[in-house]
């Protein structure tokens, strides 16, 4: 009880002040949120297209309609060609073509129809939509070649298109594409990365009421009520997980079921890692604070830590990019071992299969904490 009781009470002095709750929950789940909304959250893949129709015949709206039946475009009308052109070259359309007053004649004569296309450099929208229009003007050559009979009227012949047209846009065979979501968003490290930069901010906090208690001889005096040593300790120590605990528990209710942000993981398995990130950054803030003796250079400190490590562990960019000697280093760093577990899990594997991933992060708590334990010690005074 005595623990528990030093662990609300290092609570109500960190997130339950004003200033704490500022710093350490409504800045964090505001700035994440706005990294969700400008970065996170899954684009849409149809892609604006403007065209110009001047067909005089009536295929040209075959075509059109037929375009307009594919989910990838969204297709916008012009009324002119420069009009086409501004809306190209502004990038309000990734891609652009007319339609020619010639392309009904063309294709009832059995040529090659053509179609202009405008775009203003190379893209996966604007190949697609150029390999999607061959596609189905070879389509509609073949056709009107088919329906070509000898003897046959201009108007037969192009009734005989136009119902054989109609009839394929109905598109009585058609194909379903199941969504595994196998992939992983690629802009979730950055909003993972900011989360982890967030954690350690805050058990750094608690780790320097702790050092502030060993300035003002609190701690010291602490020690010698009738409390065991390991109830201090212990109380210290769950104060500081309770405390990165709340940060983490509001951060992803709020980013879940408040921005609808999908992770693509359930939810225990990411809290369940970020906890083990938890215990890892508590060993990093106490190595720190056990090798300060001046609590006002721990800050400096922790920015001249938090910062790099978050940097080559891949919070803000992929791993990937990074030279290969940098890319080992990597591995020294739990931000590293976070993310990729983050990014498996996302793409479909479970949390047993993550037994890596927490072992490291684990074995960085137990090393790091072991050192950093020198800050529990009430009789070491610190430097002036």
């Amino acid at each position: 009880m005595n623990s528990l009781y030093i662990a609300l009470n290092m609570l109500r002095r960190t997130l339950f002040q004003k200033k704490g709750f500022l710093m350490y929950l409504l800045i964090p789940i505001a700035a994440v949120s706005l990294i969700i909304g400008v970065l996170g959250k899954q684009t849409d893949h149809r892609v604006d297209i403007v065209y110009l129709n001047l067909d005089k015949g009536t295929l040209g709206t075959h075509l059109l309609r037929e375009l307009s039946s594919y989910p990838d475009y969204r297709l916008q009308e012009q009324t002119s060609e420069a009009a086409l052109k501004e809306e190209v070259v502004k990038q309000k359309a990734s891609g652009a073509f007319v339609i020619p007053d010639n392309f009904s004649e063309t294709l009832m004569q059995g040529l090659p129809p053509q179609v202009d296309m405008y775009q203003l450099n190379l893209s996966e929208a604007s190949i697609t939509l150029k390999m999607t229009l061959d596609s189905v003007l070879t389509r509609y050559q073949s056709t009107a070649a088919l329906t070509n009979m000898p003897n046959l009227s201009k108007e037969t012949h192009l009734e005989a298109i136009e119902k054989t047209l109609t009839q394929s846009e109905k598109r009585q065979v058609t194909s379903q594409m199941t969504d595994l979501g196998l992939y992983v968003n690629p802009n979730m490290h950055v909003v993972i990365g900011f989360m982890l930069m967030f954690m350690m901010g805050v058990i750094s906090n608690t780790v320097s009421v702790v050092m502030e208690d060993r300035r003002m001889r609190t701690l010291a005096r602490t020690f010698t009520a009738p409390v065991r040593s390991v109830e201090i300790m212990l109380g210290n120590f769950l104060g500081s997980f309770l405390v990165g605990t709340l940060q983490v528990v509001v951060i992803l209710i709020v980013t879940r079921y408040v921005m609808h942000y999908d992770y693509g993981l359930p939810f225990f398995s990411q809290f369940t890692i970020l906890e083990f990130f938890l215990l890892a950054s508590m060993g990093i803030a106490s190595a720190i604070a056990g090798m300060v003796k001046n609590a006002q250079n721990i800050s400096i400190i922790n920015s001249i830590i938090i910062t790099p490590t978050c940097m080559l562990g891949g919070c803000f960019w992929p791993i990937t990019l990074m030279p290969d000697w940098m890319q080992k280093l990597a591995n020294f760093v739990p931000q590293k071992w976070v993310i990729d577990a983050i990014q498996r899990m996302a793409s479909g594997q479970s949390l047993s299969q993550m037994w890596m991933h927490m072992g490291v992060l684990t074995l960085f708590a137990l090393i790091l904490l072991g050192i950093g334990s020198v800050i529990l010690r009430p009789g070491d005074a610190e430097a002036a």
